[in-house]
């Protein structure tokens, strides 16, 4: 076949970035190198004024007035914003050793000199090397001698971070999603500043509810960046990250804040934070956290084959709980096993099923009627297991209805649930319609656990058992969610090995991905790239109605598509996909290439574009790394065009010097392979808008002699 690509540069490049060294000799300094990483400290404050490292560069330039290190919120009648901080402290002693330094700080000094304070707030800060060999490990411990309370407290504070890729290239990268905080938080000239300032933005961790998702962040570019997150897992206190631009210098402080009250004599320990600075993008600094994580994870059941190896699911929006309405139907459960062919030919293996029953009653006793009978739902779910394709009930048992709610003891808010209809005006929570009210029962309600597992368990002997949950929302109270959990699980696993459980994840991610199989999150596409990194479940969903750019994005991050396209003016899930020509043709390219290059999906790296030795606002790449080889995914989102792949597989497969490339179409056709080196440009035939063509780069082996 004629070569589809041609090789621009075969050349190696490297380049080489100046590198600023402290040096001890400054007097207002004290240089200190751990792990590579160079750190200059105010020799009167202790807080950090320097870091830099070899690949990017300067990572923060502080001035000693802005300089941070540890600040807390001290509140007094007079003035409530008072803070006690390093950078306004005085005779911070700086013990020095082999791998690590301890700051003292015998009382921190106030924002404020003519506000008097009531004793002393004395800190320690420790700064390791930790045993990696690439990581700093950042840890603080507060005495407090006063006689106030300590209302706040920040720790990291790193201030004066600079833009060491430029305002546009410089990211920050979490698992929820990915930014340009150099460029997004510049005020713009039309701002009206009250309470709340553009320049300023406020991230959380814990769930999919919150913003970061997990407690890692990465800032940097492809030349290089930090890493960050605590050792802390579970039920541990999360804290908030507090991103401020400042606009008169056009640096950045990042501000990790714990809610934390430490009263008069009270101590506070920060636990270990880890810094890790790297070369290259987010991909090479996330490593450090992606075996922290692994770790930690502790995967009850294994994942089932089709979730692990399927591009996605369908939803299926059966009717809209308006039983004696005759034009209610969206589907018929005699309508499942067309629905599931369709699905399979889609590369969607799985289907959730959304109103086939009425709501917030944990029995779970009858399907809705006008679907059909009970029997011919379970004679259809059979139908489509024997077509490949599983099918999950989505329940929503967590609350329950004026029907259900009293035996339980409980009343329904007024104005209270989760009413919907595409003709309710508005369509969601309008104040006249109250036909989905309801009140929230479990998850530690004892008595409804056990209905829950005795409704789950009747339909699990009945050939349905798999479940897709509606707000799953896992805690330390006792019976707790997860007990819940094993007792459906452990159920279902001993009839069906295969079963999945999905659910919508809230709250505590680190916990829930024990037991999700997959989410079923509301969402649109979104930059989720460092979770799939990181986390090896669940599979987290994306929700597709009509965009096949969403789609192929979706495709190109590993993320699980939930296909449910919509009729004109209806509601979600009601279309077939076979209607909807350009996505159906998009579904069948994506399963089609999933599959001809799955191992690089269920056991590869995914790093994005951080195969890129520089950035390429021409091209959307997402790449994976497998042993001894690379797959990078490049889409067009412009016109037509050939594109530019300025790559690098240095950082990724160090112990080859040759390899060989060959690039695939969509259809799966492959190219001549060519041999190149390690590092160099390579552009690929035209491509049409959204269209992708795939590299695969393979480690040449070396004739021994």
């Amino acid at each position: 076949m004629k070569l589809l690509f041609k090789v621009l540069l075969l050349a190696s490049v490297v380049t080489v970035f100046p590198r600023r060294v402290v040096v001890a000799a400054q007097s207002d300094l004290t240089a200190i190198r751990l792990n590579g990483l160079e750190l200059g400290l105010d020799t009167q404050t202790g807080a950090i004024r320097r870091l830099e490292y070899a690949g990017p560069g300067t990572l923060l330039d502080a001035e000693p007035p802005e300089a941070g290190l540890i600040d807390v919120a001290y509140p007094i009648e007079a003035f409530e914003p008072l803070r006690l901080a390093a950078r306004h402290s005085r005779s911070a002693e700086i013990e020095r050793g082999p791998d690590r330094v301890v700051i003292r700080l015998a009382s921190l000094g106030p924002s404020r000199n003519h506000f008097k304070i009531d004793g002393a707030v004395a800190a320690t800060i420790t700064l390791s090397a930790d045993a990696d060999g690439r990581s700093v490990i950042l840890s603080a411990e507060l005495e407090n001698r006063s006689n106030r309370v300590l209302r706040q407290v920040i720790f990291p504070e790193l201030r004066g971070l600079v833009a060491a890729g430029g305002p546009d290239d410089t990211v920050l990268k979490t698992c929820g999603f990915g930014s340009a905080p150099f460029r997004e938080l510049v005020v713009p000239e039309a701002d009206q500043w009250y309470a709340v300032n553009s320049s300023t933005v406020e991230h959380k961790s814990g769930g999919m509810f919150a913003s970061m998702w997990a407690r890692w962040l990465d800032l940097g570019s492809l030349r290089g960046g930090f890493s960050l997150f605590p050792r802390r897992w579970g039920w541990d206190p999360q804290t908030t990250t507090v991103l401020q631009l400042q606009q008169t210098t056009g640096k950045l402080r990042l501000l990790c804040v714990h809610p934390s009250e430490v009263p008069p004599g009270g101590k506070w320990s920060s636990g270990d934070w880890v810094l890790t600075p790297h070369r290259g993008g987010w991909a090479k600094g996330i490593e450090t956290y992606r075996g922290y994580v692994r770790s930690k994870v502790n995967r009850r059941y294994s994942m089932p084959r089709h979730i692990r190896e399927g591009l996605g699911f369908r939803t299926l929006w059966m009717c809209q709980g308006q039983p004696t309405d005759p034009t209610d139907v969206v589907w018929r459960f005699r309508d499942l096993p067309g629905l599931a062919e369709e699905a399979r030919a889609h590369g969607l293996l799985e289907m959730v099923m959304w109103a086939w029953a009425p709501g917030f009653d944990a029995s779970l006793s009858a399907p809705f009627p006008h679907l059909g009978t009970e029997q011919e739902l379970v004679d259809a779910v059979r139908r489509c297991r024997e077509i490949g394709v599983n099918v999950a009930p989505f329940i929503s048992v967590l609350q329950a209805s004026p029907k259900t709610a009293g035996r339980y003891g409980l009343k329904i808010p007024d104005n209270n649930g989760w009413t919907y209809h595409t003709e309710l005006i508005p369509r969601w929570n309008p104040p006249y319609a109250t036909g989905l009210s309801c009140v929230q029962v479990g998850p530690a309600h004892a008595q409804w656990q056990d209905e829950v597992a005795d409704s789950c368990r009747r339909w699990a002997d009945k050939g349905i058992s798999s479940i897709s949950w509606d707000q799953y929302w896992t805690s330390q109270a006792k019976p707790s969610m997860q007990d819940l959990t094993r007792r459906l699980r452990d159920y279902a696993r001993k009839l069906d090995p295969e079963s999945t459980f999905s659910g919508e994840e809230l709250w505590n991610l680190e916990i829930d991905c024990d037991w999700l199989d997959y989410t079923w999150n509301w969402g649109v596409y979104g930059d989720h790239q460092a979770f799939v990194n990181a986390f090896p479940a669940p599979r987290r969903n994306v929700n597709i109605n009509r965009s096949v750019r969403e789609a192929r994005f979706a495709f190109m991050d590993n993320l699980f598509l939930n296909v449910w396209p919509s009729r004109p003016d209806g509601i979600n899930g009601s279309e077939r996909i076979s209607n909807v020509a350009e996505l159906s043709a998009t579904l069948k390219t994506c399963a089609r290439l999933r599959q001809q290059f799955l191992p690089y999906f269920t056991d590869g790296v995914l790093i994005g574009n951080c195969l890129l030795a520089q950035p390429n606002l021409g091209a959307r790449v997402s790449a994976y790394v497998l042993p001894h080889r690379v797959l990078a995914i490049v889409l067009n989102p412009g016109p037509e065009a050939a594109l530019t792949v300025n790559y690098d597989l240095t950082p990724w497969l160090p112990e080859a010097t040759k390899f060989s490339v060959t690039e695939f179409e969509e259809s799966g056709a492959a190219a001549d392979s060519l041999g190149i080196p390690a590092a160099g440009r390579l552009q690929t035939r035209k491509l049409r808008p959204l269209e992708m063509a795939l590299l695969e780069f393979v480690e040449k082996q070396i004739e021994k002699p």
